[in-house]
């Protein structure tokens, strides 16, 4: 496991080697016990933030462990001076096994006494040779006059690794202070330390050494001397002003003296160091390069130099000369003025040469003549043009070429002619204003990818922009180019050769243009592979991409970039919007990225596949002949409406509004908000095309309802001085097509008769600003205050319309009960001899014999003689009745009495029985009675069904016909006596002379019988 370890304000790395599953068993017992330890009231208390932490706080002793078991990982912190002796009589205190020490902040041992000795009251000196890492980090403050001596590092023998940071008032020059460290190869010295002397050489195996940040002003020559095996040396970000020849460190290969402040370098300072690979001399005041520098480092692969503080660094001829294997040379931000002729001669695999940031205004023709350079930086110089003769010759393996920010401003056919492998070419930041047609021929095979932004260019032949963009076709050879960046120039529109040529185009960067038109057309791409196309920042108002124009061959790039165009959201935009709506609505993404309306004012900012068809408008110039001078207009395609805008244009009267025909428009919608209006005027032509008025925030007091628009659908009288309405302006306002009226901020009078207020509360759907209406005096509008206002009207008309109400379902409910009910009304009535009008019959009755004729069964004759005949004939009823064995005369035929008998009587009486049903005679009684009441149009015959006579429909059928169309009376019926009394013939009331009236049979014609004979009132 790796752990960092911060020592300082900076991190070290600290690379942790596993331990044996033995000792990190032994680690766990041992703080088990200390931790109990603990527990009993001892000084040091044991924390464990995870499983494999521990920290071990002394406060008494001024010592503070942290310890890392998975990693054998010990961190030793003195918050103050440390008594580490009384530390060892702690009981139970655990004894660690120990790969890394970190030992901060605390005083070095004296007296001969070495680090492991120290702290043996927790480190386990048996085991003292597991440690293969030490970092004495901060000990100077706790440890003042003392010497070093080589007992510190005794038992050490493995240390391979040691830091000393920060130790800047104790000497470092005891020759042997680190012979108790054979294995050490790697040292670093990291910060103020007073390193001097021979102190070095005592480490043989020594392999890495880090002497930066140390503040040291000269570099001892015996320091860095007699170490066979060194291979690194670092002495960077110190003042070093000066050094000497290095000797005697025949394996060294990395070289840093960069950050220091060398101002000169004697010509064999590298002289004895063979096999150096990579030297570092970046950031110093070097000013000369001599010839002979690395005459002997002919190992020499990596060279850096960059960022010299002085005013010029010359280059020496053939300081390169001769280094075959040198690979990377940076020279950048020098100042360099020229090159040398031959500077890389015979440098056969130089790969990256990097000399931006410098004066250089040319460059020696064999700079890479005789190298495989690949690499060539040569940005922010002051390159201006480059002409035939700057050639550079050998050039044949660049890849990459970066002369950007520079001065070019044309681009030859010689400059490039030998950049025959050149894949990736930077050429932005210049004043680049013309390019040879042949420019990029050399690199029709190889070039990947062209950057051309921040310059002049127009991409038209000779800059001259009249010339047909088809005849001069400049990137028609680069058939492998992928990559074009075009942004930041002078060009006006997608010319044919981006789409028509180069097949693996990729990616067109056209930004920061001035291209104003674009449209589907510019973009069905001979390459399949083009994903992104950038638009923004140019000057394009209204992209063309109508859909029903879009065909499938027309294949869009993935991504069309549009951000930071001036796009006009108006009726003109109507395709486009379409055409992002239905990528929309089919869940596909637009390639169309990044747009937002920039004019009009009012969608500015708005995504146009958010506006609505009603959005888009355009704008008509007074010149049509419609516009008032005043005002401004638009046409808004998608309804044929004519916009008039003459808000806040300091109006005092209306101004002429001619007919929207003019600009082939249906209708007008008129907005004249914020001005000073009082009256309206309704006398040109187009005002009763007017559908939607807009009169907000004028000075109207009045407004008549005969001088509105006619076809007004909306609108808005609110922010005006009107405190009434006439009745006229009412019916307006109640007229069908007008749905929308805001009312809100006028100084309303609220009073009863006004008729807004009853107007607005049942109208509250159509006024938008309901809500808000006001009295004057702030009193809401509402149904509310309408109560309040008209409480006497209300509730007069309230008791009117109730006692109406009332009356009509009183009238209603006696009406219905008449007409269920009459029968048993009537009925009632006659009984209690109460409206007896109702009940008359004619004269025609009055010379009847008898008033009811009795027809029966024999074998009935005990229900007749004994209920029947003495109950009618009662003095109660004191009816006349037709009885056969009383009244008919012997000897006569009983078919002719019989029909005299029916002749003679007011009502025929029928006993119905099964017995009645079975008698010959009694078939004939009814029929003669039926067709008695037949001829008389009356109903005579009253049915009385004595005993159950099964199904009607089983019956004759004159007499079935005859009780489903005819009330019939059932003596088993409670009313069965009153009923028939009602059914009888009435007598005639002596007193006012009148002829006895007969109560009518009431016809219930086509309702079931069953039905009749309901209930009695």
């Amino acid at each position: 496991m790796c752990c960092s370890k911060q020592f300082s304000k900076k991190t070290v790395a600290v690379h942790i080697s596993p331990s044996s599953m033995f000792i990190s068993w032994i680690h766990c017992l041992n703080l088990v016990v200390f931790m109990a330890a603990c527990a009993n009231g001892n000084t040091c208390t044991v924390s464990n933030p995870s499983s494999w932490e521990a920290i071990i706080e002394c406060p008494n002793f001024n010592v503070n462990l942290t310890y890392y078991e998975d990693d054998n990982y010990l961190e030793v912190i003195c918050p103050n001076m440390p008594n580490f002796e009384l530390l060892r009589d702690l009981p139970d205190l655990p004894s660690f096994t120990v790969n890394e020490l970190v030992y901060r902040n605390c005083p070095l041992p004296v007296n001969n006494q070495s680090l492991i000795e120290l702290l043996s009251a927790f480190v386990n000196r048996s085991n003292q040779s597991y440690i293969n890492k030490l970092f004495l980090i901060d000990n100077a403050e706790l440890s003042e006059d003392i010497t070093l001596d080589p007992q510190l590092f005794a038992g050490l023998f493995k240390l391979q690794f040691l830091l000393i940071q920060n130790l800047a008032d104790i000497s470092f020059d005891n020759p042997l202070l680190f012979r108790h460290l054979p294995q050490l190869k790697k040292i670093e010295f990291h910060g103020r330390n007073r390193v001097s002397g021979t102190i070095l050489q005592q480490l043989k195996q020594l392999k890495e050494l880090y002497m930066h940040n140390s503040d040291m002003k000269k570099l001892p020559k015996e320091l860095v001397s007699n170490l066979p095996k060194l291979e690194t040396l670092y002495l960077d970000k110190n003042k070093l002003k000066h050094v000497s020849q290095f000797t005697t460190l025949p394996n060294l290969m990395y070289l840093n003296i960069s950050s220091n402040q060398l101002v000169k370098l004697q010509e064999n300072v590298f002289s004895r160091l063979p096999k150096l690979k990579i030297l570092d001399l970046s950031s110093n005041k070097l000013k000369r390069l001599a010839t002979d520098l690395f005459m002997e480092n002919n190992h020499l692969e990596v060279f850096k130099a960059d960022d010299q503080k002085c005013s010029e660094l010359v280059l020496e001829k053939n300081v390169f000369t001769e280094q075959k294997f040198l690979k990377e040379v940076s020279l950048s931000n020098c100042k360099i003025t020229a090159l040398p002729e031959g500077i890389f001669q015979h440098c056969l695999q130089l790969f990256k040469v990097d000399l931006s940031h410098n004066k250089l205004q040319s460059l020696p023709e064999d700079l890479l003549s005789d190298s495989f350079a690949v690499e060539l930086y040569l940005q922010h110089n002051e390159f201006i043009n480059m002409q035939p003769e700057s050639q550079l010759l050998g050039a044949n393996d660049v890849c990459f070429l970066d002369l950007s920010h520079n001065k070019i401003t044309t681009l030859s056919i010689q400059l490039l002619k030998s950049f025959s492998s050149l894949k990736q070419l930077q050429l932005h930041n210049n004043q680049l204003y013309m390019i040879d047609v042949d420019a990029f021929k050399s690199q029709s095979h190889s070039l990947i990818f062209l950057n051309l932004s921040h310059n002049r260019l127009t991409l038209h032949e000779n800059n001259d922009r009249m010339i047909n963009s088809t005849s001069w076709i400049l990137f028609r050879p680069l058939i492998k180019l992928a990559h074009l960046d075009l942004s930041y120039n002078e060009i006006t529109n997608i010319f044919d050769h981006f789409k028509n040529f180069m097949d693996n185009l990729q990616s067109l960067d056209l930004s920061h243009n001035f291209i104003t038109h674009i449209s589907y057309t510019d973009f069905p791409f001979l390459s399949a592979k083009i994903n992104l196309v950038n638009l923004e920042s140019n000057k394009i108002t209204h992209p063309d991409f109508d859909l029903s124009r879009i065909e499938p061959l027309h294949r869009l790039p993935n991504e069309i970039f549009l951000a930071d165009n001036p796009l006009n959201c108006d009726c003109i935009s109507s395709s486009l919007v379409t055409y992002l709506q239905a990528h929309l609505n089919a869940s596909k993404s637009i390639p169309l990225k990044g747009l937002q309306c920039a004019q009009p004012p009012a969608l500015f900012g708005r995504k146009p596949q958010t506006l609505r068809a009603e959005d888009l408008l355009c704008e008509k110039e007074t010149l049509f002949g419609f516009c008032p001078i005043e005002c401004k207009c638009y046409k808004r395609p998608v309804d044929q409406a004519a916009i008039i805008n003459c808000t806040a244009a300091n109006l005092t009267r209306v101004p002429v509004i001619k007919s929207p025909s003019i600009i082939k428009c249906s209708f007008i919608e008129l907005h004249l908000e914020q001005n000073k209006l009082n009256a309206l005027s309704n006398g040109s032509e187009g005002w009763n095309t007017i559908r939607r008025l807009y009169i907000s925030n004028n000075s109207f007091t009045t407004l008549p309802g005969d001088r509105l628009p006619e076809q007004l659908e909306l609108l808005d009288v609110s922010g005006n001085q009107l405190t009434e309405v006439d009745a006229a302006f009412i019916i307006k306002l109640n007229h069908t097509a007008l749905r929308n009226i805001s009312l809100s901020a006028n100084p309303w009078d609220c009073h009863c008769e006004n008729p807004l207020l009853a107007f607005a509360v049942d109208n509250a759907a159509r006024i938008t600003d309901f809500s808000t209406l006001q009295c004057s005096n702030g009193q809401p509008i509402n149904s509310a205050t309408l109560n309040e206002l008209c409480a006497w009207t209300t509730t007069l008309s309230f008791y009117i319309s109730s006692a109406v109400s009332l009356l009509l379902i009183v009238c209603l409910l006696a009406i219905w009960l008449y007409m269920k009910y009459s029968l048993e009304i009537k009925v009632w009535l006659f009984k209690h001899n109460l409206l007896q009008w109702l009940v008359t019959e004619e004269q025609i009755d009055m010379d009847k014999r008898y008033d009811a004729f009795i027809s029966y069964s024999h074998k009935d004759e005990e229900f007749v003689t004994g209920q029947m005949l003495p109950r009618l004939e009662s003095e109660e009823l004191n009816f006349k009745i037709c009885w056969h064995v009383r009244d008919f005369m012997p000897g006569e035929m009983i078919a002719s009495q019989i029909t005299k008998a029916v002749e003679d009587s007011r009502r025929t009486i029928i006993i119905l029985s099964h017995n009645y049903l079975e008698s010959v005679w009694g078939q004939m009684e009814f029929n003669t009675a039926y067709l008695q009441s037949l001829e008389d149009k009356r109903n005579r015959v009253i049915p009385i069904i004595y005993q159950d006579i099964g199904d009607i429909d089983q019956l004759d059928p004159e007499l079935q016909a005859y009780l489903k169309t005819n009330t019939y009376v059932r003596w088993d019926d409670p009313w069965f006596w009153d009923k028939l009394h009602y059914a009888m013939p009435r007598k005639r009331c002596p007193k006012h002379d009148q002829a006895t009236g007969n109560i009518p049979m009431l016809s219930l014609n086509k309702q079931p019988a069953v039905q009749i004979i309901g209930s009695i009132i």
